[in-house]
């Protein structure tokens, strides 16, 4: 996330706060189901029901710059269980590198848990010479896929270095590559490269290419989430925050990779997307208007008839992730750009990371 993107955020916090605890005019109920996250992102359930989310970190000790470019480092990422109101670890020691006191960290995005129960782990990245810029920490662990299973960080496959060589978008001058969102299935996973504009495949330690994200008018597309679909196929939501206000959109892949088509447009800056049991995709909206400073997020569900409802109402503040249980409640981290607390007296009043439940 970039200064703009940050001065944006926190000049929307104080209003976006004051509104939080207001009721919701859906019937939908919002529940906060844990609390004390930092910078929660991607979120995933595994066969046994817990929610598992992507913690990028509060960042660290270590700072290097001024100001609003000054950044911090700390290994404070991690990937957390969530479990009948119960947190635990799976797995720690990822970098976390932002803003002093762990505003808007990067570092360990997204998460997904296989139907075996194997938890996978994907970092972001960025452009070579930026990368090589980084303290050994994070040159160390940028880009790849982890399998964080029995809590080691165990590197499956390096998936920044196929952006790197083959510049997969075909931006001019741009070879920049930012894991953000994995999809772990039965036989392989799914990495959307933010960066890239493209949604790869991991099979052992090989990496391919299943598709390309095209451009949202003048805009990048920036994918940010996936899913596989009640038939099988792959559905991808993109950020397109230079879009504006209501022009991102949901792709369709064929499972198999190859051309994407659009299957669902009209949302604004889509961080998360997941099908409930009765074939309804949700869609996590970041945010409302990036460009009227309106942060505040939600959740639409659209039901395989074609119908949308507005969950949420103005109880999430930059939401990410989605994910769905059995029983079809919805589970996105709720001020996915904080760490577990802030000062009262700070833009964002003491809020801090926390993992929502939806009963739509």
């Amino acid at each position: 996330m970039n200064c703009s993107s940050r001065r944006v955020l926190a000049a929307a916090a104080a209003a976006a706060l004051c509104v939080a605890g207001a009721s919701s005019a859906q019937a939908a109920t919002v529940e906060t189901v844990a609390k004390g996250l930092n910078n929660p992102r991607g979120v995933s359930v595994g066969p046994d029901g817990a929610v598992y989310v992507a913690n990028t970190g509060r960042a660290g000790r270590q700072c290097k710059g001024k100001g609003e470019e000054r950044q911090c480092l700390g290994a404070t990422g991690r990937i957390v269980r969530v479990l009948d109101g119960n947190k635990s670890t799976v797995a720690k020691g990822f970098a976390s590198l932002g803003a002093p006191g762990g505003l808007f960290a990067s570092g360990v995005h997204g998460v997904s848990v296989a139907p075996d129960g194997a938890v996978f782990a994907v970092t972001g990245s960025g452009p070579p010479a930026f990368v090589r810029s980084l303290p050994p920490l994070v040159r160390s662990q940028a880009g790849r896929l982890f399998n964080v299973t029995d809590g080691d960080l165990s590197a499956v496959a390096r998936i920044d270095r196929v952006e790197w060589n083959q510049n997969i978008d075909n931006v001019k001058g741009d070879r920049n590559s930012n894991p953000y969102a994995v999809l772990a299935l039965a036989d392989r996973q799914i990495v959307v490269d933010a960066g890239a504009n493209a949604v790869l495949e991991v099979r052992g330690s090989s990496v391919s290419v299943l598709a390309t994200i095209p451009k949202n008018g003048k805009a990048q597309a920036v994918p940010s989430s996936i899913a596989v679909g009640p038939t099988g196929d792959l559905f991808v939501g993109e950020l397109a925050e230079g879009a504006g206000k209501g022009k991102a959109r949901v792709w369709r892949i064929p499972a198999a990779g190859g051309t994407p088509t659009v299957e669902a447009t009209g949302f604004t800056a889509i961080t998360g997307v997941a099908f409930g049991p009765d074939g309804s995709l949700f869609v996590t909206e970041f945010a409302r208007n990036f460009r009227k400073e309106d942060i505040r997020g939600r959740v639409v569900r659209l039901a395989p008839n074609g119908s949308r409802t507005k969950l949420g109402g103005k109880k999430l503040f930059a939401p990410t992730g989605a994910a769905v249980d059995a029983s079809g409640a919805v589970y996105v981290s709720n001020y996915s750009v904080l760490p577990r607390t802030t000062p009262k007296k700070s833009p964002f009043k003491g809020a801090g990371g926390t993992l929502v439940k939806i009963t739509p």
